[in-house]
């Protein structure tokens, strides 16, 4: 996996390749890089496991 050198204490972002390869980018720098790379990226989708957010909502109007 390639990395791109920053600082310790910063975020970094994993970006996927269509070559199948991985890219950690800092935070800072993941703008600039996904506009450079665009045509190299390939789309992730995610999967979603259900009413989660309803769950969610419920729990914090019954504490407030």
């Amino acid at each position: 996996m390639e990395q791109i050198p920053s600082s310790e204490s910063e975020l970094m972002a994993t970006v996927y390749l269509k070559d199948g390869s991985k890219v950690e980018v800092s935070m800072d720098e993941l703008g600039d890089y996904l506009e450079a790379n665009r045509d190299k990226i390939q789309p992730q989708t995610i999967k979603r496991r259900g009413p989660v957010r309803s769950k969610l909502s419920a729990e914090i109007s019954s504490v407030g």
